[in-house]
């Protein structure tokens, strides 16, 4: 099984992002076809950067993959006017937003003295605002997906501002230990054409030359291009005019049906605002 699983990442180039991510047989994660996926910055953005670099280089990286998109699949990514939100993942009953936000500072300083965020405690990056994962990770992208299914209903992008320089410019790349604004540290554009594929059901891939490399290196700019199975990705998983491909079964249709004698039957999928088992899956 193991050499079959390496055969089929060498031939494709990608790897999918599953439910189960120990099973490579278990169902990957999809957005349903036709969907425009609603996209939108945190309007506070990042202090360090001039002027609003740091949104123009996320939304070059949105066009990189919109290109991709337009030319063989069925999703696309629509950047909405920048946003108050800061909440990352998916609230029942509530207004959902797929976003980016910059998180300035780390939970053991943004939390008050004793509290559980000084640990290990979930969710405290919307309760203080703050960054709660690793500090060597990057960026996260946090995907909230329907565990039987494998449909993603929402995908949010935090970078990790207290431990790298995030830069705009294209070059020089910046000598080590000597980091500014002036030279490429840690690239918004080469991070984030990264996480918009966790965003889209990505999983990383030991690829060198791969967008979805989870490696990179101070002056790193080379994810801000797609590679060729990072880019065929999206014709196969989200073919145009065709259901979205999932790894184990068709998904259900999301239109209604008719049954024999012509009455209108509801598809057997659960309502989103009824879903039990919400997980959420977080990729740096």
């Amino acid at each position: 099984m193991i050499a079959k699983v390496a055969l089929t990442i060498l031939l494709s180039q990608y790897v999918r992002s599953r439910v189960d991510d120990t099973n490579p047989n278990s169902q990957c994660l999809w957005w349903v076809e036709n969907k425009v996926i609603e996209f939108a910055q945190s309007a506070d953005g990042t202090p360090e950067n001039p002027g609003e670099a740091e949104f123009a280089a996320i939304s070059k990286s949105i066009a990189t993959w919109n290109t991709q998109l337009s030319s063989c699949s069925s999703v696309s990514i629509l950047e909405k006017p920048h946003t108050a939100t800061r909440q990352v993942g998916y609230f029942e009953k509530k207004t959902n937003e797929n976003i980016a936000v910059f998180r300035l500072k780390k939970c053991s300083a943004a939390a008050p003295a004793g509290d559980a965020c000084h640990g290990t405690a979930d969710d405290c990056g919307n309760a203080f605002d703050c960054w709660q994962h690793q500090d060597g990770a990057i960026a996260i992208t946090t995907t909230s997906y329907n565990p039987d299914t494998g449909r993603i209903l929402d995908s949010d992008i935090e970078y990790n501002v207290p431990s790298f320089l995030f830069t705009t410019v294209d070059a020089p790349p910046c000598l080590s230990g000597n980091y500014s604004l002036n030279c490429v540290t840690t690239d918004i554009e080469n991070t984030t054409t990264h996480e918009l594929g966790h965003l889209l059901g990505l999983a990383h891939i030991t690829n060198a030359t791969s967008t979805m490399n989870p490696r990179a290196s101070a002056g790193e700019t080379s994810k801000r291009v797609l590679d060729p199975g990072t880019a065929d990705f999206v014709c196969k998983a989200y073919p145009k005019g065709l259901p979205s491909k999932t790894c184990l079964i068709k998904p259900v249709p999301l239109v209604l049906g008719k049954s024999a004698g012509g009455c209108s039957s509801a598809p057997a999928l659960l309502p989103v605002l009824a879903l039990l088992g919400l997980l959420r899956r977080r990729r740096a």
